[in-house]
């Protein structure tokens, strides 16, 4: 069902791509210059040499969007749980001494980067605290709770990763974007 949902929902979206739409600076600048980059980083090699060949369209990607939005947040510290390694260590590829939150702590994070419902993410959410939810249509609720959250002022609904934002110095938007 999922191979041909995939199509189906891109052409819903298309109007949705590269900023179109998109009247904030900071929303327009994350649009088109973190997720919709084309450019090769350093570390995209060391990235995807151990991926085989039916891996190499979306979990690239994934991989390549997880480093794209470490690189451009800059975290100090971070709560991922969930993450595969490849995906744990894409976020802190180039962070040199980020320090990783474990479970059970109460620490703000600068960001979260969770895979699936975790309700002790939510407790690491801080003023300027970047969250990312990957296979956000697995746990729609959660993601919803996350919206909500009067923490959060912005999110970037990116079909199955969602983002959002708590900065208090935004306007309170909710995009849809054709990634």
């Amino acid at each position: 069902m999922m191979l041909f949902q995939s199509p189906i929902v891109w052409l819903m979206r298309v109007r949705k791509r590269k900023g179109y739409g998109v009247h904030s600076p900071f929303a327009f600048d994350l649009v088109t210059n973190v997720l919709y980059n084309k450019e090769e980083y350093y570390a995209y090699t060391e990235m995807d040499k151990d991926l085989h060949w039916w891996q190499k369209w979306r979990v690239r990607s994934l991989r390549h969007l997880a480093f794209r939005l470490s690189n451009y947040h800059r975290p100090q510290t971070m709560y991922c749980e969930g993450l595969d390694k490849a995906l744990r260590e894409a976020c802190q590829y180039g962070n040199n001494g980020v320090r990783i939150l474990p479970r059970g702590t109460k620490d703000v994070a600068d960001m979260v980067f969770v895979d699936g419902k975790d309700e002790e993410a939510l407790s690491h959410v801080g003023e300027g605290t970047m969250l990312v939810l990957k296979d956000k249509d697995k746990c729609r609720g959660f993601w919803k709770r996350i919206k909500e959250d009067e923490r959060v002022t912005v999110t970037f609904d990116l079909y199955d990763v969602g983002i959002a934002f708590a900065r208090k110095d935004l306007n309170r938007q909710h995009y849809v974007v054709n990634w």
